[in-house]
């Protein structure tokens, strides 16, 4: 059930709810009076006052019991949010340390659940403004929100348990887009392949080398002086080709968009968008508004508009038509390196600063530095009037919305990801984390983040593989590679300067480690499609934490380990010379690739470096097949069936085209396996697509370390029954 509280005058929309979705609207006083609802809320108290000059609103919750609290996307610490504060207020924050806040990304909604696991809610606080909510800092279970406007919404998701409550949130905010296959294999980026000859060198190690790959990313110096829509003319000139060269050898390309627009007479971007499509100075409002990002004095697309959103939209489908297969959304919070108004303020700074000021100068030097990062909700307005500080959260949002509704009545399959977010946004793409760095907690970090994000409705997410900022060695790859291998998006990427990622750039012995990883995730492929294409029909998530799964007070406390679908539990090194780590087993599992069988219940295993930490829990049929270059290099000839039986193993295989959206109309097979002692049953579900007969294996492992291989030529849409014999 979705109860729908209103609190003061709401004067302006996120526009992240669906249309006609059903909601009970109650005041806020019935919260801790009915039922279930009452099992939550003891009281609540909304105080309206001023901060700056701008109408603020206080709502003081009184919790009745005490619990965990999950959620709020990309947010750093840890899984559970209790006892700590947050800001949601979308920001360019590259530091990530444990208490970063507020970072790229702003998604109100959490998951409380009782210390028993069997009381759950969840709640969504939608404002595309500045909001801050205190989980209980000074333990006396009171919950605090804080809203700049003149009101807000509040919806309010009871369900048994936390599924119940996520599918519910994404009937209100929307289903996830199905990405292309393609998306889940490994993709190759950095900041910058700077020339047409080094693309192309990166991709020619891949195939040279026997290392999978589908998709070569283009960061900011692929265009002319950074103008978005552009190409260099020296490094780029024969950029159609180069497309065209690594789509011959299967490769995908991915072009990274900008929002600032450079202010350049004759830029034909520049030309058609001033006076018409930009945000407006909220000091003139009669001009436009203007800040420096990497173009230099660039101008920033209005997204809130439709108009807008189409004369951007028709630019991407330019680049398009170039053979550009992606884009990744990035600088969207909005970020802004200053305006004319920080400039003047920070020089004001400096002339009055002298050395016998002391510990003044660091202190002002450093205040100089964050003045570029304030925001500016302050100094932008929007074509519609309203003030940019209402509605700085959706902007990012906006962007990647623009090219999706483009692409929403086409065939084709978008790949779209953003950093900067707001709740919804996965009825318009994915997501990444941003600007982490080549440190051991990072993988860790990671770990929360995607999942939080998950916990949020956004299923296509993955973090910089291997560490965006800092120099990162042989191991701290290898374990960061091995994580990512069992993440959504399998993306490595890292920044100029530092030390390169690609597999080859240590030593053999490296390299053959990073080739073995790849490659076990193009061997998971079919199931790990499987799962997220079920996830995005059935609003499941493909990564989530233990107690998605599991609903136990056990469950509730775990964070360093999560599962990968609905068979694979994984958990990642993130300490370096770890050869052993702790793991918390609901059910007796077996080691992915060293074949070590374990009992459930907590269990000290060996962590060699040869091989990630992924185990296929009892009673699961993992569809595998041998790996490939790329995705569709060939049709998938043989499926191989890891099963690992104790009693009743169950699996799943979800096979569609990979690219278009007939998914929705029905176009896809579904066949369901089930493995028993003396007998295979493979059962169609869904016969709506053509697959082509083919042969199954079915290796079929024992808890007792039997051990069973059948194979089966399987006919597309019959059901069959294979007798087995031990």
């Amino acid at each position: 059930m979705i109860y729908k509280v209103v609190y003061g005058t709401p004067d302006v929309e996120s526009e992240a709810t669906e249309k006609n979705v059903r909601t009970n609207l109650l005041k806020s006083e019935e919260l801790s009076k009915i039922s279930p609802l009452a099992t939550f809320f003891e009281s609540e108290e909304l105080t309206r006052t001023t901060q700056e000059g701008k109408p603020l609103l206080v709502l003081k919750r009184k919790h009745r019991i005490d619990g965990f609290f999950y959620g709020f996307g990309d947010k750093v610490g840890a899984l559970d949010r209790k006892g700590r504060h947050y800001v949601f207020w979308n920001t360019d924050n590259f530091t990530h340390h444990p208490s970063a806040d507020p970072l790229y990304k702003s998604i109100p909604f959490y998951v409380f659940s009782s210390v028993d696991a069997k009381h759950w809610y969840g709640c969504f606080t939608d404002y595309p403004g500045w909001i801050e909510i205190d989980l209980d800092s000074n333990g006396n279970r009171e919950l605090v929100f804080k809203l700049l406007g003149g009101g807000f919404t509040q919806y309010i998701i009871t369900g048994r348990n936390v599924k119940e409550i996520i599918r519910q949130y994404l009937n209100l905010t929307g289903r996830n887009i199905a990405f292309p296959v393609w998306a889940f294999g490994y993709q190759q980026s950095r900041w910058s392949y700077f020339t047409e000859d080094e693309v192309l060198n990166v991709a020619r190690n891949f195939r040279e080398r026997g290392i999978p790959c589908d998709v070569i990313y283009l960061d900011i110096d692929y265009m002319d002086n950074y103008k978005v829509f552009t190409w260099n003319p020296n490094g780029f000139k024969n950029y159609k080709k180069t497309i065209e060269k690594l789509h011959q050898e299967g490769f995908k390309v991915v072009a990274i968009l900008d929002p600032g627009v450079k202010v350049e007479e004759g830029y034909i971007i520049f030309e058609e968008g001033k006076n018409k499509y930009f945000l407006k100075d909220a000091r003139k409002p009669e001009q436009d508004f203007e800040g420096a990002v990497w173009p230099g004095r660039v101008r920033f697309p209005d997204f809130r508009e439709p108009e807008v959103r189409k004369w951007w939209a028709s630019h991407v489908r330019d680049f398009l038509a170039d053979g550009i297969d992606g884009f990744w959304n990035d600088m969207n919070e909005i970020s802004i390196f200053a305006t004319e108004r920080d400039l003047a303020e920070a020089r004001e700074l400096l002339k009055k600063l002298k050395l016998e000021d002391g510990i003044k100068v660091a202190e002002t030097l450093g205040s100089i530095g964050e003045i570029g990062r304030r925001g500016h909700g302050d100094d932008i307005q929007h074509l519609d009037g309203t003030p940019h500080w209402k509605v700085k959260n959706v902007y990012g949002y906006n962007m990647q919305r623009a090219v999706a509704e483009m692409l929403e009545n086409e065939e084709r399959r978008p790949f779209l990801i953003s950093r900067s977010a707001y709740a919804g946004i996965q009825k318009y793409g994915g997501v990444w984390t941003g600007d982490n760095h080549s440190w051991w907690e990072h993988i860790l970090q990671e770990i929360v983040r995607l999942n939080s994000l998950s916990l949020c409705g956004i299923f296509y997410s993955g973090c910089d593989v291997g560490g965006f900022g800092g120099d990162v060695n042989a191991e701290l790859l290898v374990r960061f590679m091995q994580f990512g291998a069992f993440t959504p998006m399998f993306r490595n990427h890292s920044a100029i300067g530092t030390r390169r990622q690609e597999p080859w750039q240590f030593n053999t012995e490296t390299e053959k480690l990073l080739k073995d990883t790849i490659k076990l995730r193009y061997e998971l492929l079919p199931y790990i499609y499987t799962q997220y294409m079920l996830g995005v029909l059935k609003n499941i998530p493909l990564m989530r934490p233990m107690f998605y799964d599991f609903s136990s007070a056990e469950a509730l406390r775990i964070e360093d380990q999560y599962m990968f679908g609905d068979s694979l539990l994984i958990a990642p090194v993130f300490r370096p010379n770890t050869l052993k780590r702790l793991v918390w087993f609901p059910k007796s599992a077996r080691h992915l690739t060293l074949g070590t069988i374990v009992r459930k219940g907590w269990r000290v295993i060996d962590t060699p470096i040869e091989h990630p930490v992924a185990f296929q829990l009892s009673n699961t049929a993992i569809p595998t097949t041998e790996p490939n270059d790329y995705v569709d290099m060939k049709k998938i000839e043989r499926i191989t069936w890891k099963v690992f039986l104790r009693s009743k193993a169950v699996g799943y295989l979800y096979e569609d085209d990979g690219i278009s959206t007939g998914y929705k109309q029905g176009a896809y097979n579904l066949k369901k396996v089930v493995v028993v002692k003396d007998r295979i049953e493979i059962k169609d579900v869904h016969n709506g697509y053509n697959v082509p007969t083919r042969e199954w294996m079915f290796d079929i492992i024992t808890e007792k370390r039997e051990r069973k291989i059948v194979r089966v030529v399987i006919n597309d849409g019959n059901d069959v029954t294979i007798p087995l014999e031990w």
